[in-house]
């Protein structure tokens, strides 16, 4: 009986298994039941002092997932030469707002500028390229020219 016990466990589990990877197909994100979208958002870093690109600046793009003030980093990216940033994030769930972390993080060398936060609302901007099914699509938002104010140094 206990031979007969072990045989059919070992069939069950191997048709468990195959069945179990024959059904897995994602390219993409893939969580059973939960919608996902694609989160990108653009702009450039300039000094509010004379407009003039600041490279090196890091974005991070942040959610808040639990409603409190805990927010969790999604994306980051440096600002380039011309202080153009494009931040891109395929997440879980759906929003309609999220944080964009300025910092500068590389010391004096292009300037010591004050870091900055501001709130980047999806709210009225509409997804493209969904399945219609779990696949939301993608939304972007063009932040535009972000002014960076200079840390004025004193003796």
């Amino acid at each position: 009986m206990a031979k007969i016990s072990r045989c059919y466990n070992k069939l069950l589990a191997v048709l468990l298994s195959i069945l179990g990877f024959s059904c897995v197909k994602c390219s993409t994100v893939c969580e059973y039941g939960t919608p996902s979208a694609t989160y990108k958002a653009k702009g450039a870093v300039i000094s509010a002092k004379d407009n003039t690109p600041i490279e090196g600046i890091q974005t991070v793009l942040k959610a808040n997932w639990d409603g409190s003030n805990n927010f969790i980093g999604l994306d980051t990216v440096y600002s380039d030469k011309n202080g153009m940033f494009n931040l891109n994030s395929r997440e879980l769930g759906t929003f309609s707002k999220f944080q964009l972390e300025l910092n500068d993080i590389d010391g004096e060398l292009n300037g010591s500028f004050v870091n900055k936060e501001i709130e980047v609302d999806y709210s009225n901007e509409k997804f493209k390229g969904g399945d219609g099914n779990w696949n939301k699509g993608t939304i972007e938002k063009d932040l535009g020219m972000i002014k960076m104010e200079m840390i004025l140094k004193t003796l």
